[in-house]
């Protein structure tokens, strides 16, 4: 029913009920109840057709005393009642799932841990996430097919951590731990930067042209191993 990157999602979710947004039709909270993982879920659409197929699906699994689906505006759907341990977004661009965090964490009730799955571009993630005062305890990329998946995990800390530019853009976790699917990720992320490089106009591009060299620098950074 869920896919590789969802699994490893809900190895990272605790407590006893979660709030899943963009809930893709209740996949993840359905078998995060399935496996024991937790006991309820509140299911989060901003979408009127996703919403009902996230109440089709919840009643086909005859869940619909373990799952509540909401239709609303990321963590608009939650209220100060709510008490969930685990929020997790998955599924979506690093700037949508950051601006999720940014205009509705005012309606989340304590500090439940968030695991967040990205599509592509981590770093406002990791800028929001920071801002929220949690401190990034895991991350891992996955390679499913030809395409990169991250995977960011996050909990509150009462003091604020301060992450460098690098840090932001890659990961601290990743550039400590630096494993296989990351290294992969980069390399293919530098090999993209010097085509583009490479095919820009100098005379016409000049400030682009230097953008792109100081991106590819950082990635050549981070291959190497430099501080």
């Amino acid at each position: 029913m869920i896919d590789e990157r969802l699994k490893y999602a809900a190895n990272y979710i605790i407590g006893d009920k979660m709030a899943d947004i963009g809930s893709d039709h209740a996949y993840l909270p359905i078998y995060a109840i399935q496996n024991k993982i937790v006991k309820n879920a509140i299911c989060g659409e901003v979408v009127e057709g996703p919403y009902q197929a996230t109440l089709k699906n919840i009643d086909v699994y005859h869940m619909t005393d373990k799952i509540d689906a909401r239709l609303g505006d990321g963590l608009k759907v939650l209220s100060e009642e709510d008490e969930v341990d685990t929020i997790t977004i998955c599924g979506m661009g690093g700037p949508l799932i950051a601006s999720i965090l940014e205009e509705g964490y005012s309606n989340v009730n304590g500090h439940p841990r968030l695991v967040l799955q990205a599509n592509n571009f981590t770093y406002p993630i990791r800028k929001a996430v920071t801002d929220l005062n949690y401190t990034i305890t895991h991350e891992k990329v996955l390679k499913i097919g030809r395409r990169y998946y991250e995977i960011i995990v996050c909990d509150y800390k009462a003091e604020k951590v301060s992450l460098t530019d690098k840090e932001m853009t890659f990961g601290p976790v990743n550039l400590s731990e630096r494993d296989e699917a990351f290294i992969g990720k980069v390399e293919w992320e530098h090999d993209h930067m010097v085509r583009i490089y490479n095919g820009i106009n100098s005379d016409k591009s000049s400030d682009k042209k230097e953008e792109i060299k100081s991106k590819i620098k950082m990635l050549e950074e981070v291959l190497n191993d430099e501080d």
